[in-house]
Protein backbone atom coordinates (compact mmCIF):
# COMPACT_ATOMS: atom_id res chain seq x y z
CA UNK A 1 0.00 0.00 0.00
CA UNK A 2 2.92 2.49 1.06
CA UNK A 3 4.47 1.89 -2.54
CA UNK A 4 1.20 2.37 -4.48
CA UNK A 5 0.63 5.86 -2.34
CA UNK A 6 4.43 6.92 -2.79
CA UNK A 7 4.37 6.32 -6.82
CA UNK A 8 1.12 7.98 -6.96
CA UNK A 9 2.49 11.16 -4.94
CA UNK A 10 5.48 11.33 -6.76
CA UNK A 11 3.78 11.05 -10.33
CA UNK A 12 1.29 13.68 -9.29
CA UNK A 13 4.63 16.00 -8.56
CA UNK A 14 5.78 15.02 -11.79
CA UNK A 15 2.88 16.10 -13.35
CA UNK A 16 2.26 19.39 -11.37
CA UNK A 17 5.67 20.33 -12.17
CA UNK A 18 5.17 19.22 -16.06
CA UNK A 19 1.98 21.44 -15.85
CA UNK A 20 4.45 24.50 -15.36
CA UNK A 21 4.29 24.09 -19.57
CA UNK A 22 0.56 25.52 -19.59
CA UNK A 23 0.95 27.89 -17.38
CA UNK A 24 4.01 29.64 -18.41
CA UNK A 25 2.55 30.60 -21.47
CA UNK A 26 0.24 32.95 -20.00
CA UNK A 27 3.33 34.65 -18.67
CA UNK A 28 3.95 36.04 -21.79
CA UNK A 29 2.67 39.19 -21.05
CA UNK A 30 4.84 40.09 -18.32
CA UNK A 31 8.44 41.46 -19.83
CA UNK A 32 11.32 41.46 -18.19
CA UNK A 33 13.38 45.01 -18.22
CA UNK A 34 16.96 42.93 -18.01
CA UNK A 35 17.53 40.84 -20.69
CA UNK A 36 18.89 37.39 -19.77
CA UNK A 37 20.74 35.48 -22.64
CA UNK A 38 20.10 32.04 -23.15
CA UNK A 39 23.18 30.84 -23.07
CA UNK A 40 22.90 31.92 -18.98
CA UNK A 41 19.57 30.58 -18.50
CA UNK A 42 20.81 27.20 -19.57
CA UNK A 43 23.90 27.62 -17.37
CA UNK A 44 21.46 28.39 -14.58
CA UNK A 45 19.15 25.70 -15.29
CA UNK A 46 21.83 23.39 -15.21
CA UNK A 47 22.94 24.68 -11.59
CA UNK A 48 19.17 23.93 -10.37
CA UNK A 49 15.94 23.43 -12.40
CA UNK A 50 13.87 26.30 -12.41
CA UNK A 51 16.45 28.69 -12.32
CA UNK A 52 16.84 29.75 -15.53
CA UNK A 53 13.21 29.48 -15.76
CA UNK A 54 12.57 32.23 -13.64
CA UNK A 55 15.72 34.78 -15.06
CA UNK A 56 13.69 34.91 -18.58
CA UNK A 57 10.46 35.53 -16.70
CA UNK A 58 8.50 31.98 -16.84
CA UNK A 59 8.12 32.35 -13.21
CA UNK A 60 5.80 29.48 -12.67
CA UNK A 61 7.39 26.90 -14.48
CA UNK A 62 10.44 27.75 -12.89
CA UNK A 63 8.81 27.92 -9.45
CA UNK A 64 7.32 24.55 -10.65
CA UNK A 65 10.67 22.94 -11.16
CA UNK A 66 12.53 24.31 -8.18
CA UNK A 67 9.87 22.91 -6.30
CA UNK A 68 9.17 19.64 -7.95
CA UNK A 69 13.16 19.37 -7.78
CA UNK A 70 13.99 20.23 -4.19
CA UNK A 71 10.93 17.85 -2.63
CA UNK A 72 11.79 14.99 -4.76
CA UNK A 73 15.27 15.22 -3.09
CA UNK A 74 14.51 16.25 0.13
CA UNK A 75 12.18 12.70 -0.22
CA UNK A 76 15.33 11.09 -1.37
CA UNK A 77 18.07 11.73 1.61
CA UNK A 78 14.78 11.70 4.10
CA UNK A 79 14.32 7.83 2.81
CA UNK A 80 18.34 7.33 2.40
CA UNK A 81 18.91 8.24 5.67
CA UNK A 82 15.65 6.03 7.02
CA UNK A 83 16.88 3.19 5.07
CA UNK A 84 20.70 3.16 6.63
CA UNK A 85 19.19 3.53 10.30
CA UNK A 86 16.56 1.04 9.69
CA UNK A 87 19.44 -1.40 7.92
CA UNK A 88 21.40 -1.50 10.93
CA UNK A 89 19.03 -2.03 13.08
CA UNK A 90 18.13 -4.87 11.23
CA UNK A 91 21.54 -5.76 11.25
CA UNK A 92 21.53 -6.24 14.74
CA UNK A 93 18.53 -7.97 15.05
CA UNK A 94 19.74 -10.55 12.53
CA UNK A 95 22.88 -10.99 14.61
CA UNK A 96 20.59 -11.69 17.88
CA UNK A 97 18.37 -14.21 15.95
CA UNK A 98 21.34 -16.29 14.65
CA UNK A 99 22.60 -16.16 18.20
CA UNK A 100 19.06 -17.58 19.94
CA UNK A 101 18.97 -20.03 17.20
CA UNK A 102 22.30 -21.35 17.76
CA UNK A 103 22.02 -21.43 21.26
CA UNK A 104 19.97 -24.62 22.75
CA UNK A 105 17.26 -24.68 25.06
CA UNK A 106 15.67 -21.28 24.37
CA UNK A 107 12.23 -20.21 23.55
CA UNK A 108 10.56 -21.49 20.68
CA UNK A 109 7.57 -18.93 21.31
CA UNK A 110 10.75 -15.99 21.63
CA UNK A 111 12.28 -17.47 18.17
CA UNK A 112 9.10 -16.77 16.31
CA UNK A 113 8.33 -13.53 17.59
CA UNK A 114 11.67 -12.34 16.96
CA UNK A 115 11.73 -13.77 13.01
CA UNK A 116 8.22 -12.16 12.45
CA UNK A 117 9.33 -8.90 13.74
CA UNK A 118 12.89 -9.24 11.37
CA UNK A 119 10.40 -10.24 8.35
CA UNK A 120 8.38 -6.51 8.66
CA UNK A 121 11.56 -4.55 9.29
CA UNK A 122 12.87 -6.56 5.93
CA UNK A 123 9.27 -5.09 4.39
CA UNK A 124 9.87 -1.97 5.63
CA UNK A 125 13.46 -2.08 4.21
CA UNK A 126 11.79 -2.62 0.59
CA UNK A 127 9.41 -0.13 0.96
CA UNK A 128 11.95 2.17 1.89
CA UNK A 129 14.14 1.15 -0.66
CA UNK A 130 11.39 1.63 -3.35
CA UNK A 131 10.82 5.20 -2.21
CA UNK A 132 14.21 6.15 -2.35
CA UNK A 133 14.78 4.93 -5.67
CA UNK A 134 11.63 6.44 -6.75
CA UNK A 135 12.43 10.02 -5.69
CA UNK A 136 15.64 9.92 -7.35
CA UNK A 137 14.04 8.71 -10.64
CA UNK A 138 11.90 11.39 -10.30
CA UNK A 139 14.68 14.36 -9.41
CA UNK A 140 16.70 13.00 -12.30
CA UNK A 141 13.23 13.37 -14.30
CA UNK A 142 12.31 16.70 -13.44
CA UNK A 143 16.10 17.88 -13.83
CA UNK A 144 16.42 16.20 -17.18
CA UNK A 145 13.21 17.73 -18.75
CA UNK A 146 14.29 21.52 -17.18
CA UNK A 147 17.37 20.94 -18.96
CA UNK A 148 15.44 20.42 -21.96
CA UNK A 149 13.14 22.98 -21.57
CA UNK A 150 15.71 25.40 -20.83
CA UNK A 151 17.35 24.29 -24.33
CA UNK A 152 14.88 24.19 -26.89
CA UNK A 153 11.58 25.70 -25.39
CA UNK A 154 12.87 28.56 -24.00
CA UNK A 155 13.02 32.04 -25.57
CA UNK A 156 15.99 34.03 -26.83
CA UNK A 157 16.25 37.52 -25.38
CA UNK A 158 16.02 38.84 -29.30
CA UNK A 159 12.65 37.08 -29.12
CA UNK A 160 11.81 38.65 -25.65
CA UNK A 161 12.64 42.10 -26.83
CA UNK A 162 10.97 41.66 -30.21
CA UNK A 163 7.76 40.91 -28.01
CA UNK A 164 8.28 43.65 -26.05
CA UNK A 165 8.44 46.10 -28.60
CA UNK A 166 5.43 44.12 -30.58
CA UNK A 167 3.11 44.25 -27.46
CA UNK A 168 0.18 46.77 -26.43
CA UNK A 169 -0.39 43.79 -23.63
CA UNK A 170 -0.06 44.86 -19.77
CA UNK A 171 3.80 45.04 -18.77
CA UNK A 172 5.16 44.93 -15.14
CA UNK A 173 8.52 46.39 -14.26
CA UNK A 174 10.24 46.61 -11.11
CA UNK A 175 10.85 50.48 -9.67
CA UNK A 176 11.60 52.41 -7.31
CA UNK A 177 8.60 54.52 -5.60
CA UNK A 178 9.48 57.44 -3.31
CA UNK A 179 12.86 55.47 -2.76
CA UNK A 180 11.18 52.44 -1.85
CA UNK A 181 10.97 49.03 -4.00
CA UNK A 182 8.02 48.70 -5.88
CA UNK A 183 6.49 47.03 -8.88
CA UNK A 184 4.89 49.43 -11.51
CA UNK A 185 1.71 47.92 -13.85
CA UNK A 186 1.56 49.65 -17.19
CA UNK A 187 -0.67 49.70 -20.07
CA UNK A 188 0.18 50.66 -23.97
CA UNK A 189 -2.89 51.56 -26.01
Amino acid sequence: MIKFVTIMGLSLLLMITSSGVVFAQDEEVFIRGVGVSKRDAVVLSILFPGLGQMTQGQKIKGISFFIGETASLILFFNAHENYNTKQKIYERDTENFNKLASTPGKSEALSKELFNDLKEQNDDLDNLHTLRNTALIVAASIYTYNIIDAIFFSSSTSESRRAESDSNKLLVESALIDRTPGIMLSKRF
